[in-house]
């Protein structure tokens, strides 16, 4: 798993790029749901904006959410345009990068694989739901819910992802849920509303266990995926 991490940053990357190059002015303006602070094209500077920081060597020197919050304010005046073709000049390097350290950097292959389907819901060009990025950073994910089960002392979570079984935290599992890759990767990432995590599979106490298997807060609309 861990060796395609570049690749498939590289193919997330690619995929949005086409995308933005289709978007009118009207639609890079436009609100992103599943992160509402946000426009498509401040999507965009931040996906960017970590590749040119982090491929470059910098980072971070106090505050995280600062830093972060920066990345897109400092491209604020740029186009959509403008942003992509400098995501496309600094891709390459971070993308091998992450090839030579992926077990320290798979969060970035992840949070770009979930933000290209945040972008796909915002301008309603769903596709891309069985690539191999998506079957990875579905399990990725689980990497996430391990940490908050055990910062939340909650017990151990199982997740059968089209058809394989995974298992995080300490114990048997209070919860399972059956879902696809795609499925998977966006209830435990939360861009489902709490109606949505209902009628999803999960056998076992979901209420108890919700804490522990979301990582943010959930959408109060759906993201109409």
């Amino acid at each position: 798993m861990y060796e395609l991490m570049g690749l498939e940053y590289r193919n997330s990357r690619l995929r949005m790029q086409e995308i933005a190059a289709s978007l009118s002015d009207d639609e890079a303006n436009s609100i992103v749901a599943a992160c509402p602070e946000w426009t498509v094209k401040d999507l965009f500077s931040h996906v960017t904006g970590l590749a040119a920081d982090l491929g470059s060597g910098k980072g971070p020197t106090g505050d995280t959410q600062v830093w972060v919050d920066a990345l897109v304010s400092d491209r604020a005046s740029r186009s959509l345009a403008s942003v992509v073709d400098e995501w496309n000049e600094v891709g390459p390097a971070f993308e091998a990068a992450i090839d030579a350290m992926p077990k320290r950097l798979w969060a970035l292959t992840y949070d770009t694989v979930v933000h290209e389907h945040d972008l796909r819901a915002a301008v309603k060009q769903p596709g891309a739901r069985d690539s191999e990025g998506v079957k990875i950073s579905s399990v990725l994910g689980l990497k996430l819910v391990k940490g908050d089960l055990a910062a939340k002392s909650l017990p151990a979570f199982r997740a059968i992802i089209d058809g394989t079984e995974h298992n995080v935290g300490e114990g048997e599992p209070a919860l399972t849920l059956t879902a696809s890759a795609f499925d998977t990767l966006r209830l435990l990432g939360s861009r489902r509303t709490l109606a949505e995590m209902k009628l999803a599979k999960f056998a076992g106490d979901l209420e108890m266990m919700l804490p522990g298997i979301t990582h943010m807060d959930l959408p109060a609309t759906s993201l109409g995926e």
